[in-house]
C-alpha cells in the first residue's frame, strides 16, 4: 500500500489485553472499622497515633488529649488554607488576596487609571501576560468575552445585542470604554453611518472626549466570487482550498474528462493548504501527464508554493519525500532554475540522497493564468504580505503562511491588521499556536492598528501572551 504509514497494527495492543496478569487486580479496599469523625477531625485518627508514646496511667492522659488537640487544630488550619487558595485560584487577575480585612481601593496608575487595566479603550496595546487566557464568566469580563467570541463566530447581531445591554446596565467598571469602541466598530463594519453617528453623540457627553472616527474599509468587504470560465478554454477541474485525501474525487473528475478531450486544466488558485497524502496525489497527476500524450495547462501554479513550503522542513525528514517532490515540480514548471537548485540541495541534506538535476519540463505540461485572475494575482503579489484584510477564517490561509514564511528571514514580524475586519475563533487558535511557535524560535511578532473586536479574541484566546497587539487609534 502507497499510504501503509498511516496505519495502525493493533497485533501487540491486542496481544496485551488478552495476556493481562491476574495479579495486576487491585485489591479489595479493607472495610472501615467505625464511623469517621466529623470533619475537620477525619484528617487526623486517633486510632492510628503511636500508642507506645503515652502509657496507661492517669499521668498520660492530659498528654494524650493535647496532642489530639493539637492535631485536630493542625488539620482546621489545613482546611482553612486550602479554602483560601481555592478562593484566590477562581478569583479574576489583579484582585487583592482574600483577608479578614476590608479591600482597600485598587491603586492607580499616573493617568489615572487602575493598574491592571489591560482592555482599556484609552490604552495603545494590550500587555502580554499568562493572565489573558483566562475566560470571564461574570462582570464586565463576560461581556466582552461573550461579544468577542460572539462576532468571531459570525453572528453580529447578537454580539451587538450583548454589548447594548452591557453599556446600557452601566456596570463594566474599568471596561465600559472597550465595550463603547467595539460597538463601534460593529456599526462601522455593517455600514451603519448613521447610528454610527448618533453613538458618538452619546460617547461625547458620555467620556467628554471625541468619539472614533469612521473607517473605510473599501474593497476588503467585497466578496470575490469565482470567475465563469473563458470561451474556449480547455476543461478541467478546480481544486479546492485544502489539498489532502479527499482531492481523489477531484482528480478522478480529471482522469474522466481526459477520456474525451487532448488538452485538460487543473485550476489551482484556491489552494490555500497541501498535506502529505495531498501532495502525493498530485504528484501522480503531474508525473502521468508527463509521460503521456495529452496537455496538461495547470492554472495558478505559483499559488502552490507557499502551502508545499509550509509542509516541508529542510532537516526534518517526513514520512514521505512527495513535498519536497512536488515543490521541485513547481518550480521547474514555473522555470525557476535557482529557487529549483536551492530546494534541491535541502532536500538532498534533508534526506541524505543525491540532488535532483534540472531538467525543463516536458512542452505538454505549462502553466497558464486562470480566467480574470491575472489582475488580482498582480495586486496580491505586489501588496505587503504581513497586511492583512477582510475576514480570515479556518486555518488562517494564506495570511499565515505567509507569516510562517517572513519568519524564515526576520526575526521580527509586524502584521499590519488596519483593514481587518474579522477572525474567526478557530482561526485566533490556529494563530496562537502559530505564534507560540515562532516565540520558541526566536522570533517576535507584532500586530499594529487591530480593531477592537479582534483584540478582545486576541486577549482572549491569549495571543496577548506571546505577542505585542496594538489597537487601532480611536
Amino acid at each position: 500500500m502507497v499510504f501503509s504509514f498511516f496505519k495502525k497494527d493493533a497485533k501487540d495492543s491486542k496481544e496485551r489485553a488478552t495476556k493481562r496478569p491476574e495479579a495486576s487486580r487491585p485489591p479489595a479496599a479493607p472495610r472501615p472499622l467505625g464511623k469517621p469523625l466529623p470533619d475537620p477531625a477525619t484528617r487526623i485518627n486517633p486510632a492510628r497515633l503511636p500508642s507506645q508514646r503515652f502509657a496507661t496511667t492517669e499521668n498520660a492522659i492530659p498528654d494524650r488529649e493535647l496532642a489530639r488537640s493539637l492535631a485536630m487544630e493542625t488539620a482546621a488550619k489545613i482546611d482553612k488554607i486550602e479554602s483560601e487558595m481555592a478562593r484566590d485560584f477562581l478569583r479574576p487577575p489583579g484582585s487583592a488576596p482574600s483577608t479578614a480585612q476590608p479591600v482597600a481601593p485598587a491603586a492607580a496608575a499616573p493617568n489615572g487609571r487602575p493598574v491592571g487595566d489591560d482592555l482599556e479603550a484609552g490604552g495603545d496595546d494590550f500587555l502580554g501576560s499568562p493572565d489573558a487566557i483566562e475566560i470571564h464568566t461574570s462582570g464586565a469580563g463576560s461581556v466582552i468575552d461573550e461579544s468577542a467570541i460572539l462576532f468571531a463566530n459570525g453572528q453580529e447581531a447578537e454580539a451587538e445585542q450583548v454589548l447594548r445591554a452591557g453599556i446600557a446596565a452601566d456596570d463594566l467598571g474599568h471596561a465600559t470604554q472597550s465595550a463603547w469602541l467595539m460597538l463601534f466598530e460593529l456599526l462601522n463594519q455593517r455600514g451603519d453611518r448613521a447610528g454610527f453617528e448618533q453613538l458618538a453623540m452619546q460617547y461625547a457627553l458620555r467620556f467628554q472626549s471625541s468619539a472614533p472616527t469612521w473607517l473605510d474599509y473599501g474593497d476588503a468587504a467585497a466578496v470575490r466570487l469565482p470567475a465563469a470560465p473563458a470561451v474556449g478554454t480547455a476543461p478541467g477541474v478546480r481544486l479546492p482550498a485544502d489539498v489532502d485525501a479527499n482531492v481523489v474525487k477531484t482528480l478522478e473528475q480529471l482522469k474522466a474528462l481526459a477520456a474525451n478531450h487532448a488538452a485538460l486544466t487543473l485550476d489551482a488558485t484556491a489552494v490555500r493548504r497541501i498535506d502529505l497524502v495531498g501532495a502525493e496525489l498530485l504528484l501522480r497527476v503531474v508525473t502521468a501527464f508527463k509521460r503521456a500524450s495529452h496537455e496538461l495547462t495547470i492554472a495558478g501554479a505559483e499559488q502552490l508554493l507557499n502551502p508545499l513550503r509550509a509542509l516541508v522542513e529542510p532537516g526534518r525528514r517526513d514520512a514521505s519525500d512527495a513535498g519536497w517532490m512536488l515543490l521541485l515540480e513547481v518550480l521547474r514548471l514555473l522555470g525557476r532554475q535557482s529557487e529549483f537548485e536551492e530546494t534541491g540541495i535541502q532536500y538532498c541534506i534533508t534526506f541524505e540522497v543525491s540532488p535532483p538535476q534540472w531538467e525543463p519540463m516536458p512542452p505538454n505540461v505549462k502553466t497558464g493564468t486562470a480566467p480574470a485572475a491575472a489582475a488580482e494575482a498582480a495586486s496580491a503579489a505586489a501588496e505587503n504580505p504581513l497586511t492583512w484584510k477582510g475576514v480570515i477564517e479556518g486555518e488562517g490561509e494564506p495570511w499565515f503562511g505567509r507569516l510562517a514564511m517572513e519568519a524564515r528571514v526576520n526575526k521580527q514580524l509586524a502584521v499590519d491588521a488596519m483593514r481587518l475586519r474579522r477572525m474567526a475563533f478557530s482561526a485566533g487558535s490556529a494563530l496562537l499556536t502559530l505564534v507560540m511557535k515562532l516565540q520558541q524560535s526566536g522570533v517576535s511578532v507584532e500586530f499594529r492598528n487591530v480593531n477592537p473586536l479582534v483584540g478582545a479574541l486576541f486577549h482572549l484566546l491569549g495571543v496577548t501572551a506571546v505577542a505585542s497587539v496594538h489597537l487601532r487609534r480611536p
